[in-house]
């Protein structure tokens, strides 16, 4: 046997027409043409008659091998043509002579052929393979490959007429296969390449071609079996030709073993290898896959993981908007609808569409009034198979043909074409179709895009099914509330909204044990539902031992009417308003009524204050009017000094006198000017002002107003740049902190008053030595109506307008006291060419910034999230590693780093288990993240994040675990899309998550490319960071590293950044 390229090239050729022929067969059920399997047998044979012929194996002659290839050889042309006809869709009949004739002449060929006068010998000689041949030889090609002519033409006619650009690439692609066989047709007859088989192998090429054009272009796809033979087959011949490399080349086994033994173990070990390998069959199947899909593969694996999210979606108008989309973008389609079934009317109703033309318009978005009357043909064709199995209708396709839409509104009607229909059916329910218009790019759709199609239509038909649910469930709802007093008790229903209640709610029964609370009452009174429910209400809410004096509940119950009563905590801080329910129950069960609390504290103090306000109202008109009225008769007595005085001798009593009169007279006026300017409304137009002056003006006013006492004045001012400010308003912050001061100290003792320049800031301070404020009261004294001075002696909102005013003006207030020994009031004004909203992030390292960290955690941690106060300022805080956000001189956010190399155990463990998921290496916890309200739609939580993982893993720690209350669901989403992932929760008292991250975080890899998305988050950062010594070089030792991932070579680079870039 000989095996070179002459006999390997048939044998390869062979097997690829024997794969052609076997899916042909299988694939029966999609019409393949016969004429294609004809030509593949044809070139099979000719295949394997020149594998024989060339391989030299004993069996037979070679010349009698070559009558058998020379068959092959004159049928393929005639099977060529027949196939040609069958793909550019050309009428037969017109060419069915051509055919018949064509058959014929193969008969008269084969004649010729067998009876040897096309080749008369055939064999091997000392030269190789040899061929001679006969007389008729001219005659049967020139007749044969007449029909490869009129392939040519047909194709070249067909391409010339046909306005389908479709048709137009596959009879494109059929032509240059034509060509290409032709050519090696011609080339095999110039008898020094013909003992090769370069016909052959042009032939295979085309073979290929055509093979690719109708499974491709004819829409017959692949089935799973075919792709796993063609997928056997390719990775055998890959790994074969491995083997026999180094076989051969490499450890030179051809040497001492026969070649054709090397070349069966090597064919033998890649068969084996191509099966038993699993990894690289896998790697090979999406690489084909890839290869058939197209561009379009990546969009049908995110069309596969979209359908697979689909059934969490209960809105029908986001159902269908979220498909339609996803559809059109996938497939390329010029429209796309979604029709539901309305039960109501019975008909199908346009629930979303996309650039649908109807009667002259496009219609985008929901458009209930056009519809599909459910006795159309369309539907009727999904209700006959509602019954059988899922298999006999998936979808309504017809590769090719478009499908009619009949659509409606009103009198107006239009009949669309689609090109495919999937029908929405749950169980034996047809709720709604997906109704796919033409494709752009194409006119069919393959094997991946119908199961794709038929994937996202078993999803959606759920996803609808649940909508449909959902929807009956709301309007059901709705009903429900519009009667709502005949409503009976139903757990089932009440659970639907009761935790949705924002304001605290609990059910008792007659002896005031608590049968259910909503989530709100679990959240204000900081128990679990478990110490709740079962107990008295007076005795968790109020901590008494007996129901309170003010209950109502018991002539509630009575009279089955509501009540209402008031009653303040145990405290006597906190006042309530309790409201009194009965809830109809069957007569044989035990009465209940619905309780639910309202802390009117606040709405108490400010009918309180605005009572005070209308009087303080009623004061400044009164005062006005009296300056006015005052300012008449003091013009007079200035108008009559000053004519007296002249007419006064020099150095008389008479002069004395009329002189103290006239400086009298205009310290009176002075002060009733100040009063009016002060009264007077203005608005707030920002003004250059120097702080010095409005200061002394403060200063100035406040005496005239109040006793100071024996109190003594200090003053030390510098000089002081300008600041940009309302000179009422800040007048008015400066007033308000004197006057608090001068009544601290009760007629007796020092203020001093101070004014200093520090960088571009401009600091005013107020202190004095009085009785000072207690601790912990300072955290509430700028919040509105807190005073602790006596009723009616103070409004308690001069500091909160005050630290409005400065928060305004970009500054802050800073705040120092001790009891019994004085307070001062330090403000931090900007200068007036300075950015008031400049956000910077800093590292807590001196005494005023950790206290701006444990302020913003009351604030937000204690005030809104219900943490408890002595959670705040922990012995384990003073070694952590705090990172505070700054808008102009306002801290706005802030974030703790615990490290157990410095704490040992981190704050998470004395809540849960850590243990399992430590490793022995060092590991960190992300804390108590604080937003001010104003800025949790900002970039500052996600930046407060970013740094704070950023230092960890620039300490080289790569464990790292945070918790977050469970109902917080937006944050738990961030903190995934980070890497973040669940391992747990607690409860104490309320539910938090526990999450971890112990590997490089790819939120960054997901989002546009890494480059697009981190290098603007950095160039953004970088300017407003404020870290010093190492921790900077831990930050941006990470931000060198993510850069240099992401970088191509244009991104900037973090050197060590000067002042100036920072």
């Amino acid at each position: 046997m000989i095996l070179d390229v002459s006999s390997l090239i048939p044998a390869l050729s062979f097997i690829i027409y024997i794969v052609f022929i076997v899916f042909g067969l299988y694939s029966r059920k999609d019409k393949v043409d016969t004429s294609f399997l004809q030509y593949m047998i044809f070139m099979a044979v000719w295949s394997f008659g020149s594998f024989m012929m060339h391989a030299n194996t004993g069996l037979l002659t070679p010349l009698f091998w070559n009558k058998i290839m020379l068959l092959g050889l004159f049928g393929g042309p005639i099977s060529f043509l027949a196939t040609i006809i069958y793909i550019s869709g050309t009428d037969k009949k017109r060419y069915k002579w051509a055919i018949y004739a064509g058959y014929v002449i193969y008969v008269f060929l084969a004649y010729l052929n067998l009876s040897g006068q096309v080749v008369t010998d055939a064999g091997f000689d000392a030269n190789g393979f040899y061929y001679v041949l006969g007389s008729g030889y001219l005659m049967a090609y020139s007749m044969s490959y007449f029909f490869f002519g009129l392939s040519l033409l047909l194709l070249a006619r067909e391409l010339k007429e046909s306005e389908n650009k479709f048709k137009k690439q596959t009879l494109r692609l059929l032509l240059f296969g034509a060509i290409i066989i032709l050519v090696g047709v011609a080339v095999n007859l110039y008898k020094p390449l013909g003992r090769y088989p370069i016909d052959l192998l042009a032939a295979t090429i085309n073979a290929a071609m055509i093979f690719y054009a109708v499974y491709k272009y004819r829409l017959i796809h692949y089935s799973s079996a075919m792709l796993n033979i063609l997928l056997t087959f390719f990775l055998s011949i890959l790994m074969s030709v491995i083997f026999l490399f180094f076989f051969s080349l490499v450890f030179h086994l051809d040497r001492s073993i026969p070649f054709e033994r090397v070349l069966l173990l090597a064919l033998v070990l890649g068969f084996i290898t191509s099966i038993v390998l699993s990894p690289l069959r896998t790697t090979a199947l999406s690489f084909l896959e890839r290869i058939y899909g197209g561009k379009t593969f990546t969009y049908y694996q995110g069309l596969r993981v979209f359908s697979a999210s689909l059934t969490s979606i209960v809105d029908l108008e986001t159902l269908g908007n979220l498909t339609i989309e996803k559809i059109m973008s996938t497939f390329g389609l010029e429209w796309a609808m979604m029709l539901v079934n309305d039960f109501n009317e019975r008909n199908y109703k346009l629930n979303v569409a996309k650039q649908l033309p109807f009667c002259g318009q496009i219609v985008d978005g929901q458009d209930q009034s056009i519809c599909l009357k459910r006795g159309s043909e369309l539907v009727r064709s999904f209700a006959i198979h509602q019954g059988a199995e899922k298999s006999e209708l998936q979808y309504l396709y017809t590769p090719q043909k478009m499908i009619d839409i009949p659509l409606e509104r009103g009198e107006q009607s239009a009949t669309l074409s689609a090109s495919l229909v999937l029908p929405l059916k749950f169980k034996e329910r047809l709720n709604g179709f997906v109704v796919l218009g033409p494709q752009i790019d194409k006119d069919y759709y393959n094997q991946f895009d119908l199961e794709m199609l038929q994937l996202l239509s078993v999803q959606c038909s759920v996803a609808l099914e649940n909508a449909i649910t959902f929807e009956r469930l709301r309007q059901q709802q709705k009903r429900l509330q519009s009667i709502n007093n005949q409503l009976e008790i139903s757990r089932n229903k009440l659970e639907a909204f009761f935790d949705g209640i924002t304001t605290p709610i609990s059910i008792q029964d007659i002896n005031y044990n608590i049968i259910e609370v909503n989530f709100a009452a679990r959240r204000y009174f900081e128990k679990s539902a478990e110490e709740l429910i079962g107990s008295k209400c007076y005795k968790v809410f109020f901590n008494r031992d007996r129901p309170c004096l003010e209950c109502m509940a018991q002539d509630c119950l009575h009279t089955r009417l509501p009540f209402n009563a008031e009653r303040q905590d145990v405290k006597g801080l906190l006042t309530f308003s309790l409201n009194f329910y009965p809830i109809p129950v069957p007569k044989t069960a035990a009465p209940i009524f619905l309780e639910f609390f309202q802390d009117i504290t606040k709405q108490k103090t400010l009918q309180d204050e605005l009572i005070q306000s209308e009087k303080l109202a009623g004061i400044g008109t009164l005062v006005s009017g009296i300056a006015h009225e005052i300012n008449n008769p003091l013009g007079a007595i200035l108008g009559t000094a000053d004519l007296m005085l002249p007419e006064a001798a020099e150095g008389s009593r008479m002069q004395e006198y009329t002189q103290d009169i006239i400086r009298y007279a205009q310290n009176a006026a002075e002060v009733i000017r100040d009063l009016m300017v002060y009264s007077r409304k203005t608005k707030s137009q920002p003004d250059v002002v120097n702080a010095v002056t409005i200061v002394e003006n403060s200063l100035k006013l406040a005496m005239r107003g109040i006793d100071f006492g024996s109190i003594t004045v200090r003053k030390n001012y510098d000089q002081t740049s300008e600041i940009q400010a309302n000179a009422t308003e800040l007048q008015q912050v400066f007033l308000n902190l004197i006057v608090n001061a001068v009544q601290a100290m009760n007629g007796d003792g020092t203020l001093t008053l101070s004014a200093r320049q520090e960088d571009a800031d401009v600091i005013v301070t107020v202190q004095d030595t009085g009785a000072g404020i207690k601790k912990q009261h300072l955290d509430k004294v700028f919040n509105p109506f807190f005073t602790t001075k006596e009723p009616g002696a103070g409004t308690g909102l001069g500091l909160s307008i005050a630290h409005h005013i400065v928060s305004k003006l970009g500054g802050r207030i800073i705040i120092n006291s001790e009891e019994n020994r004085g307070t001062s009031f330090q403000i931090v004004l900007p200068a007036a060419n300075m950015d008031r909203n400049k956000i910077r992030f800093v590292h807590a390292r001196d005494v005023r910034q950790f206290e701006d960290s444990f302020y913003l955690q009351r604030k937000i941690l204690v005030g809104e999230k219900g943490y408890l106060e002595e959670t705040i300022h922990r012995t384990n805080d003073d070694g952590a590693f705090h990172l505070l956000a700054y808008k102009g001189m306002q801290p706005v956010g802030t974030t703790t780093v615990h490290l157990s190399e410095i704490e040992g155990i981190i704050p998470i463990q004395n809540n849960f288990d850590l243990s399992e998921f430590l490793e022995g290496q060092p590991y960190a916890e992300i804390d108590r993240l604080a937003i001010i309200r104003e800025e949790r739609g900002s970039i500052i939580p996600f930046s407060l994040m970013v740094l704070a993982y950023l230092y960890i893993r620039g300490r080289g720690i790569d464990t790292i675990f945070l918790d977050v209350f469970t109902d917080e669901a937006r944050l738990v989403r961030m903190y995934q899309k980070l890497g973040f992932r669940i391992i747990g929760t607690y409860n104490k008292p309320l539910s938090c998550t526990v999450m971890m991250l112990n590997h490089e975080s790819n939120y960054v890899d997901e989002v546009s490319k890494m480059e697009h998305f981190v290098q603007g988050f950095f160039t953004r950062l970088i300017p407003k960071l404020e870290f010093e010594g190492e921790d900077r070089e831990y930050v941006y030792k990470m931000i060198n590293e993510i850069n240099k991932k992401s970088a191509n070579g244009g991104e900037a680079k973090l050197e060590d950044a000067d002042e100036a870039e920072l």
